[in-house]
């Protein structure tokens, strides 16, 4: 189960708080530990995301400057969004790059995104419920392996974020891996007919239709979070953890390794960070390397 690594100063050792996030913990700052304008925080809380809950998060993808999912008609307030959150994503970038040092070099800039709905009661679909116990997985950004490292902060002035974390990747596949439940996908294949498949899906991405190039690894991760949340008897009985996450602070977790789910809470703002194999600390604890041990079975090209 995952442990809370807090966080107050910035130690001499660069990678001990890598192997903190790779052991499965969390780590938890008590107060936000970079510049963060109160006027943004105040733009933030007066947003209204239309008059539908089961509305998207608004996102912010660092590679197009470019912000989705906000609705507004006032340009104004667009463009302020995408400022206030390209911002939050400078400032969260340039202090892991000095807390997690190892992995800056390495790592991808997913997207960043605000979270203005209240989790408890969110009439979302199953599947997309965050109130359920999951491990992440990107149903249309395949990620070959790499992984899911997120940075969050609870911007609400007054009300914490409750989460509740259960058993770690390495016990799930341990219980469920290799069941009919969530069965080990096929190695992946050399053949001729896998070869000229994988470049007939390049030619249809080429010509801009989106077709995820899934690994292995991939289906499987996807296959676990969807079985995890469809799974009743694993979200009444397992063992849980409850997590308070105040005002004003901010927590780090590899999500694709530590189960987890938002049971209440509104206002936060989050970036995303894939970090791929190669950064890694101890890669032989990551969800890759732990499916293919037990599996015995290559899961990416």
């Amino acid at each position: 189960m995952a442990r809370k690594i807090v966080v107050e100063g910035q130690g001499t050792d660069l990678s001990a708080y890598c192997r903190q996030l790779e052991a499965g913990n969390i780590l938890f700052f008590p107060q936000v530990p970079f510049d963060f304008p109160q006027e943004e925080i105040d733009f933030l809380l007066q947003q209204r995301q239309g008059g539908s809950k089961t509305r998207k998060n608004i996102a912010y993808k660092p590679q197009l400057d470019v912000i989705t999912n906000h609705t507004t008609d006032d340009p104004k307030a667009a463009q302020m969004m995408k400022s206030v959150l390209r911002g939050y994503s400078a400032r969260v970038t340039q202090f892991l790059s000095q807390c997690l040092a190892p992995y800056a070099p390495h790592w991808k800039h997913d997207y960043a995104s605000f979270r203005p709905f209240q989790e408890k009661g969110r009439p979302l679909r199953l599947r997309a419920r965050n109130d359920l116990l999951h491990v992440d997985a990107f149903p249309t950004r395949p990620l070959h392996g790499d992984r899911i490292l997120r940075f969050f902060t609870n911007i609400n002035p007054t009300e914490s974020r409750n989460w509740i974390t259960s058993q770690p990747f390495e016990s799930l596949i341990e219980q469920f891996g290799g069941t009919n439940g969530v069965p080990f996908p096929r190695s992946v294949s050399h053949s001729i007919l896998s070869h000229w498949i994988r470049k007939g899906k390049e030619l249809l991405r080429s010509k801009g239709l989106k077709i995820p190039m899934r690994s292995p690894y991939d289906r499987f991760m996807l296959h676990m979070h969807n079985y995890l949340k469809e799974n009743g008897e694993f979200q009444k009985n397992c063992p849980k953890d409850a997590w308070e996450f105040p005002p004003n602070s901010c927590w780090a977790v590899f999500t694709d390794q530590v189960s987890h789910a938002a049971l209440s809470g509104q206002y936060a703002i989050e970036q995303t960070f894939l970090i791929p194999q190669r950064a890694l600390i101890n890669s032989e604890k990551s969800p890759l390397a732990v499916l293919e041990r037990l599996s015995q079975r290559n899961m990416v090209r």
